[in-house]
């Protein structure tokens, strides 16, 4: 894919939800009682997470489906990169599974299923750089809650930094709180305009901040392991 189809799935993505978001705030700013834009607001707060909830799952898979494609071996990429290829592998050491190898009446110990998986991995491990990188569709996963927190772990998780998008963690954080708080029913009472216009700013800089960030990181392949 080149950076122009790139970029231009990210902006049709972009597109339709911020002009559903710009909707219903036209349609909020448009009622005459400021008690009922308040209710108002409460909804379209719930609204405008889900949107970014939505926005950093696309754009991150579309991240790591295009390094999917491009047919690369684990030996030209980022070491995280790489282990995204074998998370699967990874957590199979981790897990009960019987061995391959070792098959006998002992094999129901808990010990020696993990010494043999083992034996299994380091016994193909000089061939793990000539592995095809494809990332399973599962490792990107915003665990239902995008926070600050949840950002930095998928920035990390492709090979970024994990520091560029600081810049929006306390609107997000209160973003994100206020959210569970509805979707709990912790909170009845409407959102004010000063809230309501920060939590409207904080989507549109989550959106464009990783727009941007991951553009740019496509443009320079910055998933390959450094010459």
């Amino acid at each position: 894919m080149s950076l122009e189809h790139f970029l231009e799935q990210l902006e049709e993505e972009r597109a339709w939800r911020e002009a559903e978001i710009r909707f219903l705030d036209n349609s909020q700013r448009s009622l005459e009682k400021e008690e009922d834009r308040m209710l108002m607001r409460r909804s379209i707060l719930c609204l405008i997470y889900a949107h970014i909830e939505g926005f950093v799952k696309f754009s991150f898979s579309l991240y790591v489906d295009e390094i999917n494609k491009k047919n690369l071996l684990c030996y030209q990429v980022k070491p995280v990169i790489a282990a995204a290829t074998l998370s699967r592998e990874f957590l199979a050491l981790s897990e009960n599974r019987k061995s391959k190898i070792f098959r006998s009446d002992l094999s129901d110990d808990k010990h020696l299923r993990k010494l043999f998986r083992q034996a299994e991995f380091i016994e193909n491990i000089f061939d793990v750089k000539n592995y095809e990188v494809k990332i399973p569709e599962e490792y990107i996963n915003t665990e239902d809650n995008v926070g600050i927190t949840v950002l930095e772990k998928l920035m990390c998780k492709v090979g970024l930094d994990h520091t560029d998008l600081r810049d929006v963690n306390a609107p997000l954080g209160r973003l994100l709180n206020v959210r569970n708080d509805i979707s709990h029913g912790k909170r009845r009472a409407g959102i004010d305009h000063k809230d309501y216009e920060e939590f409207l700013n904080c989507c549109k800089s989550v959106i464009s901040g990783l727009s941007r960030k991951l553009t740019l990181a496509f443009d320079r392949q910055a998933f390959l392991v450094a010459s």
